[in-house]
């Protein structure tokens, strides 16, 4: 190859770079946007949450609608009556890329600043990573608090919590989410990774595996992502 061509292919590859990073800066938006969005484009401000099949409306939970409604001890009930938008492959996760930490989560131990919030204002991969709203999902409060960053497990082993009659269990060290959710879930990993390079353990991605296999696609769920692919111009396409 001379050297003539070699240069042509080096400033064609930089300009789709460029283009790449211009592209998805003009896709970034705030985590609150990003939240907003969610409510009201793709769930026109009323459904279900994603673990326990409450009935929600105006980011405000029905936990009558679901048999919570008297679940939840007092310093926890205010949350429990609150809709929040559940990161299904954790914030934490997305901290590395392929398995190597972002360079934002580094600067931020400089400057004694929490990495999630440094990372969502110097790293726009991240920034967009988290605010993605293929990982988005209405949740009860109380219940996103209680999972926290915990990753998902077939068999809850210690410290079990169990939620009345909704079909979840979170223990310890994991999460058992209802069975019809388990391939929304794991499709929603494979995602994760292939668009922002999150990585999971050698169990988990086994784990994440068999639930696809086990709970395929609707076409519910279908639907779901092309409104998504609608409402910010990017998402998991089948």
């Amino acid at each position: 190859m001379n050297r003539n061509i070699k240069i042509v292919i080096a400033i064609v590859s930089l300009s789709l770079i460029s283009a790449t990073s211009i592209a998805a800066t003009n896709k970034v938006v705030s985590f609150s946007t990003a939240k907003k969005k969610m409510y009201s484009k793709v769930f026109n401000n009323t459904g279900e949450t994603l673990y326990c099949g409450c009935d929600w409306s105006a980011r405000n939970t029905d936990l009558n609608s679901c048999g919570l409604q008297s679940f939840f001890p007092k310093k926890q009930r205010k949350r429990a009556l609150r809709t929040e938008a559940e990161h299904i492959i954790p914030a934490s996760w997305m901290l590395k890329v392929n398995n190597k930490t972002r360079q934002c989560v580094i600067d931020s131990k400089a400057v004694k600043d929490s990495a999630r919030k440094y990372c969502q204002k110097h790293d726009l991969d991240y920034k967009q990573a988290h605010n993605d709203l293929v990982n988005l999902y209405p949740a009860v409060g109380q219940v996103n608090a209680d999972r926290s960053n915990k990753p998902f497990v077939d068999v809850a082993k210690t410290k079990i919590k169990t939620y009345g009659k909704c079909d979840i269990e979170i223990g310890s060290r994991g999460i058992v989410p209802p069975s019809d959710k388990k391939g929304d879930i794991a499709r929603v990993a494979f995602y994760m990774t292939k668009t922002y390079g999150v990585t999971y353990s050698k169990r988990q991605l086994e784990l994440f595996k068999q639930w696809s296999k086990k709970d395929p696609i609707s076409t519910q769920e279908m639907a779901h992502n092309k409104l998504i692919v609608k409402v910010q111009g990017f998402g998991l396409r089948q």
